[in-house]
């Protein structure tokens, strides 16, 4: 299993705290993975752009 936060692994199943990064560990939840966005992705969520650029991508395709 891995943590969460810093994703250091480790084997002990009762082990409640990382030993690197001092984090909680939570065995309720399953390791998540997460693609990381792209950087276009990103600066059209920040700029509040994507819903204008998701309706052009699906004009194009029409």
């Amino acid at each position: 299993m891995k943590c969460s936060s810093c994703k250091t692994e480790y084997t002990n199943p009762n082990q409640v705290i990382c030993e690197f990064c001092g984090s909680e560990l939570r065995k309720s939840e399953p390791t998540q993975i997460t693609k990381p966005k792209s950087k276009i992705n990103q600066f059209l969520e920040d700029t509040g752009l994507i819903n204008l650029y998701q309706k052009i991508k699906n004009s194009l395709k029409e």
